[in-house]
């Protein structure tokens, strides 16, 4: 080998072919981290370079769905079973949840149909039967019953209902009239907590939530509320408090709601909209106004504006007392750059100007 030869082998560069399998984990990766944006761009650079890849489109579809854009969504799985792979019978399902999420019942129930049919024992066939009993039998939506919600509301979802308003002084009241009659509620104990944290009584507070973490079983409410606290109080343990919740992994639907609260308010409002997500789509939850507007403010900090727009509606919707508040928020959304996010505060389901509180401060 000439020595012009071997200067020549030494500075070959061997390309690195990327193909549309790498940016489409990039894009699982980036979905599962909660970044849905990214993922989005992933998998279509993903498709751009396979466009005939029937999985991409499928991803990116369920991708669109996480982030409110079902039509879109929609649009894709079309593409799949009419140009792609007619096989696909899952798309039947995920266009029939999509199609129920804009209340297009009927095109739903004829999707479902659709895809039982195709597999009568298939993945999704449960969920199916399920999706197509309520849109069928039932004449249910996605949503919580109106008259449910026109219930007169118990002591308990009272106090919490107090508290998403910011309502914290009257909060307290209830909290402590409540215990002098049932003082082994350990819930209320944390409730009452935070009413005096956002009071600004923190040593009370903390008296309170370690009572309640030093019990055989502790708390999860009270330790959700310590790590707030710590949080605010600017305490130097407030990463290891912070980390751990992160890591938590609740069962129950309500502690589900109370962590996805609280990781807001800590500003992890990507984590918090998972959450959120959950258990907007897989719990019968008793989801109130204060929910929807809260998982609106979620959305929208995420930068899903179109997702918010909805959930801002059907708050409207369901709470026509305080239509104000919801209608407030949807005119500031349609004058807002989309690229300026709400403020914490807004997360209190509160008349516009009437915040007592800002619980991030």
């Amino acid at each position: 080998m000439s020595e012009m030869d071997s200067k020549l082998k030494k500075g070959q560069v061997i390309p690195f072919l990327q193909d549309g399998s790498y940016f489409y984990k990039k894009g699982i990766e980036a979905y599962q981290a909660g970044n849905l944006d990214q993922a989005i761009n992933y998998i279509e650079r993903a498709i751009r370079i396979e466009p005939e890849e029937p999985v991409f489109l499928c991803q990116l579809a369920i991708v669109l769905s996480e982030k409110g854009d079902f039509e879109g969504a929609n649009d894709w799985l079309e593409k799949i079973i009419k140009e792609i792979d007619n096989s696909m019978s899952e798309c039947y399902f995920f266009m029939a949840n999509n199609l129920a999420h804009l209340g297009k019942f009927d095109q739903a129930k004829l999707r479902l149909k659709k895809y039982l049919q195709l597999e009568p024992d298939g993945e999704f066939t449960d969920d199916a039967h399920s999706l197509l009993y309520m849109l069928e039998e039932e004449g249910l939506t996605l949503f919580a019953d109106l008259d449910d919600l026109n219930m007169e509301p118990t002591p308990l979802e009272n106090i919490v209902d107090l508290l998403n308003k910011g309502d914290y002084e009257w909060a307290e009241k209830e909290a402590r009239g409540y215990l002098m009659e049932n003082p082994k509620e350990w819930d209320v104990y944390a409730y009452l907590a935070e009413s005096l944290m956002y009071q600004g009584d923190t040593e009370h507070a903390k008296s309170i939530l370690k009572d309640l973490l030093m019990k055989e079983e502790p708390n999860f409410l009270a330790q959700c509320n310590m790590t707030l606290l710590l949080a605010k109080t600017g305490d130097e343990g407030k990463e290891t408090w912070v980390k751990n919740l992160i890591n938590l992994r609740p069962m129950k639907d309500w502690h589900c709601y109370y962590l996805a609260r609280t990781l807001f308010y800590l500003g992890e409002y990507a984590k918090s909209y998972k959450w959120f997500q959950k258990l907007y789509r897989e719990s019968d939850f008793q989801k109130q106004p204060a929910y929807f507007h809260q998982m609106a403010i979620v959305a929208w900090k995420n930068g899903n504006i179109t997702k918010a727009k909805q959930l801002f509606e059907k708050t409207e919707e369901l709470d026509q007392e305080n239509e104000e508040i919801a209608r407030h928020f949807l005119d500031r959304l349609s004058l807002e750059d989309k690229y300026t996010l709400p403020e914490d505060e807004w997360f209190i389901y509160s008349q516009p100007g009437k915040l007592l509180t800002n619980p991030s401060n």
